[in-house]
């Protein structure tokens, strides 16, 4: 078993390897237990292992098990400095043919919806994750009001139009694709004036 060439990938991915790279790697399934033992690797899901002196990152973890996570909501917000609320639980969207196991607040979306606004962003621990941009989640913010309140809501909106990040143009086109077109724009003008 090359210990060295293990580390040197872990080193390249993130900290993170699954079953099927320490196969790749010519570490068979049988030996996985002793590099536990050894405190090499520790299981931090069903078929995936972190170097045994990282700590777990959550959202990684998370879309490594399920590649059609996109993180959204307030989730988003906070992982694209839009609010310092940290998550309660975590926000997620899937496409309506995908399932996830666990305890997050899922929206299923219709196919034609899904991979609008997707970004890759780093993780609070710099890990690389899928999530809505600022205007998409915006527009999601919008379309279900109930999912954040009214003070929430003018926190997110205060912090993207002081943003230099903001694309105005860009939200105006999803709020048209989202048919609140009038809403948003309103909103615009309001914060414009600011």
């Amino acid at each position: 078993m090359n210990i060295e060439r293990l580390k040197n990938y872990l080193n390249s991915n993130n900290g993170y390897v699954t079953t099927q790279e320490l196969d790749n790697l010519g570490i068979k399934k049988y030996l996985i237990p002793k590099l536990i033992k050894n405190k090499i690797l520790r299981k931090v899901s069903y078929g995936l292992y972190i170097d045994y002196n990282l700590m777990e990152d959550e959202y990684y973890i998370l879309q490594k098990r399920y590649s059609s996570v996109i993180f959204s909501g307030n989730t988003a917000f906070y992982i694209l400095n839009l609010t310092d609320r940290v998550p309660y639980n975590i926000d997620i969207t899937i496409p309506k043919d995908k399932k996830v196991r666990g305890n997050y607040n899922t929206h299923v979306i219709a196919n034609k919806y899904y991979s609008i606004g997707i970004i890759t962003v780093n993780s609070p621990f710099g890990n690389p994750i899928k999530v809505y941009n600022a205007e998409r989640s915006i527009c999601d913010m919008l379309r279900y009001n109930k999912e954040l309140d009214l003070e929430q809501q003018n926190r997110v909106l205060d912090a993207y139009f002081k943003s230099k990040d903001k694309n105005i143009d860009l939200l105006l086109e999803y709020a048209k694709l989202f048919k609140i077109y009038d809403k948003v724009n309103t909103i615009i003008e309001v914060m414009m004036k600011w």
